[in-house]
């Protein structure tokens, strides 16, 4: 068992009764029992993990992900006091389809993520201001009115440290919007180990409601929002997860895309993700 000490509390992991998790003994936040050096992550967020390994096709999808953006977005505008007149960072902004969205509504944006691959596609095909690198290592710039961090801190080998950056970058008053899975939620308690969001390495912390907001309350953040997020997912996306990367049935998959019964989309809300907004301390008041 790993000797890492819990990100949340500081307190002591022991085994899960999730097989190859730990749960910490304070505060119940439930981790992998592994830890990846930034090497081993950037291999993982290649172009494969987008073209193959994660998703069947990510920027096929680019349409239907910004939809689920826009939403996303109306959601958090009403928080954010003119955001024509204020500036974004997304950490883990992948291929800038969020930002591309989001430059309508603030008054600029800007990203950073880990896989090159993607970065290049949202500076070259997008024209927005990404760049490829580790966001706890990047040096601290003029500060920002937002961040966001989508479907991103449970990927992080040290989510702690990137919630305590973003509270250096913020403005007073200013906002950190996440969303990752949450453990705590009766979906996720029914399924067990089953739980379409356990699956290390690529998603090594797992959330619930409490531990996340525990987390943002120790880096000096109050918690104004949370709710649970549906996703829109077209049919061939959920097929692919299913037959191709689950049952290994890559032949099945292939005759039914080719057969047009995967061409629709729906709105999903299992109500197992996170969607919270947080604020920095500061003068500046929430706009609920």
């Amino acid at each position: 068992m790993s000797e890492k000490t819990c990100l949340v509390c500081g307190g002591r992991y022991s085994p899960s009764h999730l097989p190859g998790l730990l749960q910490c003994q304070s505060c119940g936040f439930i981790t992998a029992n592994l830890k990846l050096s930034h090497e081993e992550l950037e291999r993982l967020y290649s172009s494969a993990y987008f073209t193959g390994e994660e998703y069947n096709d990510y920027v096929a999808e680019r349409n239907l992900i910004e939809l689920h953006f826009r939403e996303r977005l109306r959601v958090l505008a009403r928080h954010v006091d003119a955001p024509q007149s204020a500036t974004l960072l997304e950490v883990g902004c992948a291929y800038g389809f969020f930002l591309h969205v989001a430059q309508r509504e603030f008054k600029s944006v800007s990203g950073i993520d880990i896989s090159t691959d993607a970065v290049t596609y949202a500076r070259e095909q997008l024209q927005l201001d990404a760049v490829a690198g580790d966001f706890a290592a990047l040096p601290l710039q003029k500060p920002v009115d937002v961040v966001c961090m989508w479907d991103t801190i449970e990927h992080l080998a040290d989510p702690d440290i990137y919630v305590r950056k973003a509270a250096e970058i913020l403005r007073p008053g200013g906002y950190l919007a996440i969303t990752t899975g949450d453990i705590g939620s009766l979906t996720a308690r029914l399924r067990g180990g089953k739980w379409r969001q356990i699956h290390p390495p690529t998603h090594l912390h797992y959330f619930s409601r409490g531990t996340l907001t525990q987390l943002l309350e120790r880096e000096g953040f109050t918690v104004r929002y949370v709710k649970h997020d549906g996703m829109y997912r077209s049919a061939e996306t959920m097929a692919y997860i299913m037959l191709t990367i689950k049952h290994r049935q890559r032949k099945l998959f292939d005759a039914l895309k080719r057969s047009g019964l995967l061409n629709w989309s729906l709105y999903l809300n299992l109500y197992d993700i996170l969607f919270v907004i947080a604020q920095k301390a500061g003068d500046r008041r929430s706009a609920a």
